[in-house]
């Protein structure tokens, strides 16, 4: 019986060891694991961002755009290496239209897995957002610039009074 016993414990303390082992030792990483910041943050960190359809792409991870529209940035060319799609890269497909992130490495406008790019269809609310960040900002001001002209029109007006005043005596 006590030998029933020491083996049933010594089999509840293996799997107990082995539960805690797998439980508590850390999780794999992926090089790919992306967070997820925000609009701002990419807008920020980004040196490119712009909506364009997808034209061609080459064997060497280069894709080249038709730009719809440009937030950030000078680019003409419209071409990015997005690199290749089991090393982190983004696959885009001819044809299609993104929304596309990308920042200058060795010279050459890049993005990847992790940098943000959406198809257009998925991108309302980013873009909504990069409409408000390149706002210009006297637009966020126009109540104070309404006032402004307001007093300027009140002031105008009541130089013009007093001219005429003092011409008609």
């Amino acid at each position: 019986m006590k030998r029933i016993l020491s083996i049933v414990l010594s089999i509840c303390m293996i799997v107990s060891v082995s539960v805690s082992v797998s439980v508590l030792s850390p999780k794999k990483a992926f090089a790919c694991s992306c967070g997820e910041p925000s609009v701002e943050e990419r807008f920020e960190h980004s040196s490119i961002v712009f909506t364009g359809t997808l034209v061609s792409k080459d064997r060497d991870g280069g894709n080249i755009f038709s730009l719809a529209k440009v937030w950030k940035g000078n680019f003409e060319d419209g071409y990015v290496y997005s690199g290749f799609f089991g090393m982190c890269g983004t696959e885009f497909e001819v044809g299609k239209t993104y929304l596309v992130y990308t920042e200058n490495l060795k010279g050459k406008e890049s993005t990847g897995l992790c940098s943000g790019n959406k198809l257009i269809s998925e991108a309302s609310k980013d873009i909504q957002a990069l409409d408000r960040l390149t706002e210009p900002s006297w637009k966020n001001n126009y109540l104070l610039i309404l006032l402004f002209l307001f007093v300027f029109a009140a002031a105008f007006s009541i130089i013009i009074w007093r001219a005429k005043s003092r011409f008609k005596k």
